[in-house]
């Protein structure tokens, strides 16, 4: 499915740039929009590069500006309101999250929200809180850099021997299998102890605890960030509510969120009804749709793709509004 909506994005995406973003709403009567973001930054993290294109500032800044003409900016509890039908917004409204708890959301992006006068979420991976550990996949992203400056020593590595292409084998490595990237790590003499101690990639418990009294909302991510749906149904339970356990208990928190890792695409009904007395609200990140799941919301993802908020968002609606003719914009849970 998310090759057809790329597929679909990438032929509409000349013509849905050209409509009002207005019109486009009203048309498909979508009056709460969730965009989310990892980080923010100038100059890609190379935990990160290797992965994907992070925004500039100049363009996120772009984005903000275009989601404030357009939207209302809500904090966590008026969405709240909104979605139990307790509260009716005049404009519509949009929920900014921001995923894996990185640095940048203290230093770049916390300063622009509030200068802007916009509330977020910020999701934390409860083994990564400060800096205790790494993402499976920046690691890969810090050996396919040490790669690129010395493929020798890759090459003379006997885990990669056999490996025609080091870099796609390194991006191939999943959750399951990632102490093979711990094993090559220390076979080439890569620490990410001391990357994570020298760059600090992750929030850390000071940081957070400043950004709440400032007036921003955390949640959990999940224990280490893995792919729900190559976990076991007790595993996908443990992931989410030990995390959230953690977290709301470590920084006080009178409310529990959760985003998924990667996706929620092939969670049944039964992993939610395990975790629903755990959690308030839980996010995917399917772009605009419905779920059969009362409590877990679509996100819209605004990044990874070269494209400005506007095209993101006319390209989604545009989808949205195919799809209806199909009855295609509800997910079904088995």
């Amino acid at each position: 499915m998310v090759k057809i909506k790329n597929i679909f994005i990438a032929k509409t995406n000349s013509f849905a740039r050209m409509i009002s973003p207005a019109i486009l709403r009203a048309f498909s009567n979508q009056n709460l929009i969730l965009p989310f973001y990892h980080s923010i930054s100038n100059d890609s993290p190379i935990h990160i590069k290797n992965l994907y294109e992070v925004k500039s500032v100049e363009d996120f800044i772009k984005d903000l500006d275009f989601l404030l003409k357009y939207y209302k900016p809500l904090d966590y509890f008026e969405f709240v309101e909104i979605v139990k039908g307790n509260k009716k917004s005049k404009k519509p409204g949009f929920l900014l999250s921001f995923d894996d708890g990185l640095s940048e959301f203290y230093h770049i992006i916390a300063p622009l929200l509030l200068k802007k006068g916009i509330p977020a979420i910020c999701f934390l991976n409860s083994a990564f809180i400060d800096n205790k550990g790494l993402f499976f996949r920046y690691k890969a992203s810090l050996l396919i850099e040490k790669y690129k400056q010395n493929p020798s020593l890759f090459e003379k590595t006997s885990i990669l021997k056999d490996k025609k292409n080091i870099q796609q084998y390194l991006l191939s490595v999943d959750y399951k299998n990632k102490e093979i990237l711990d094993k090559i790590a220390k076979k080439i003499d890569v620490s990410f102890e001391d990357y994570l101690m020298e760059n600090k990639p992750y929030l850390s418990s000071e940081q957070i605890e400043e950004l709440i009294k400032k007036g921003f909302y955390f949640g959990s991510h999940s224990i280490d960030h893995p792919e729900y749906r190559f976990l076991n149904i007790e595993e996908q339970v443990s992931q989410t509510t030990d995390s959230m356990e953690f977290i709301s208990s470590k920084f006080k928190l009178d409310y529990r969120i959760f985003s998924f890792p990667f996706t929620d695409y092939g969670l049944k009904r039964e992993f939610f009804n395990r975790i629903k007395s755990s959690i308030d609200f839980t996010f995917g990140s399917a772009g605009i749709k419905s779920d059969e799941i009362s409590f877990n919301f679509q996100r819209i993802a605004f990044e990874n793709s070269g494209l400005s908020a506007r095209e993101i968002h006319n390209a989604e609606m545009l989808y949205y509004i195919a799809k209806s003719f199909f009855n295609k914009n509800t997910i079904r849970r088995r």
